[in-house]
């Protein structure tokens, strides 16, 4: 509880030493009769995973996750530039409970971006996002966290409106990776799809989703494929659901030769969110998902348990949103 604790701590710290002092520049800076200012919205939320079937020999807990996590954007209308922020604390336990133990492990990252648009008028737009993240490696909780890599994106996104209710969707990231104990990598992960509006407030989704990864060489080192579907409702001008459908096609990986070394049998992902306005500018948001996968090999570092190919993974979040 003490390690949970401080992720929420520091994470609160980080967000109000950067939220107050913008929110005050955009307040004062904008004008009555103007939409030409800054804008501040804010995203605050704890995010849990616990990993059904991952214990060890002494039937101890090897893998969940307890992460912390503060977004900020900063956006203007009558710009075609906007800026965004994270910060992530997760403590992850590779044996018996959460609470400060040495089998437990705090890793962070901190990631800041900018975005530009190129594209915006009534048939298509398209914006450009430049990203740089810092994460650290795992530590024990109360010890100094050590550096593993410096990761630089690219990401173009987009849409074009086929006519009034069908929406052709897209975005793809290249992603470098500087590693500190390791060499280099890069990956690649990219969605394609289409929206319908059934009507003003029900919108249905489908997409494919596909992600590699590389090493230095370029030899494939992952390789995941889904159809993703979902079904965003707003039920009243307060309330909005968004139920959603993973089917994973393949989840493969791969040793430094490029031969197979495992493969998914199975799997998917359901799952929704809900999001409650409070006032116009504060809203409660929270969401779940259930997963179970199957794998051909029991999985590495005890992640599925002992000769058991299974797992099954349940996600819980539960956040504020704040506009400035």
């Amino acid at each position: 509880m003490k390690s949970i604790m401080g992720l929420i701590l520091n994470t609160a710290i980080l967000s109000t030493a950067i939220i107050f002092p913008i929110a005050s520049y955009s307040q004062s800076s904008q004008s009555p009769s103007s939409d030409d200012h800054w804008r501040v919205k804010t995203n605050v939320y704890v995010e849990l995973e616990e990993y059904q079937g991952q214990r060890d020999s002494q039937n101890n807990k090897v893998y969940d996750k307890a992460s912390m996590v503060g977004k900020l954007s900063l956006s203007n209308l009558a710009s075609t530039w906007s800026f965004d922020l994270e910060h992530r604390e997760t403590l992850r336990n590779h044996g018996k409970n959460f609470p400060n133990s040495r089998d437990s492990y705090i890793r962070n990252r901190t990631q800041i971006g900018v975005t530009k648009q190129f594209i915006k008028d009534k048939i298509s737009n398209l914006d450009v996002n430049f990203t740089y993240r810092k994460e650290s490696n795992d530590g024990t909780p109360g010890s100094k966290a050590r550096s593993s890599n410096s990761l630089y994106w690219i990401m173009p996104s987009g849409s074009i409106n086929l006519d009034e209710r069908w929406t052709f969707n897209y975005w793809g990231a290249l992603y470098y990776y500087s590693n500190f104990y390791e060499a280099n990598s890069y990956e690649f992960e990219s969605e394609v799809g289409v929206s319908y509006k059934l009507t003003d407030s029900i919108k249905a989704k489908v997409s494919y989703y596909s992600d590699k990864a590389w090493d230095n060489e370029f030899t494939t080192q992952s390789l995941q494929r889904q159809i993703r579907l979902g079904l965003p409702v707003t039920i009243n001008q307060d309330w909005s659901i968004s139920p959603y459908f993973r089917y994973l096609i393949n989840d493969n990986e791969y040793n430094n030769r490029g031969h197979l070394t495992q493969q998914l049998r199975s799997g998917y992902r359901l799952g929704t969110q809900v999001e409650y306005k409070v006032t116009p500018k504060l809203a409660l948001w929270g969401g779940v998902a259930y997963e179970p996968t199957k794998w051909k090999y029991p999985k590495g570092s005890e992640k599925t348990s002992g000769n058991s190919n299974k797992q099954t993974m349940y996600l819980g979040q539960l956040g504020v949103k704040y506009s400035w």
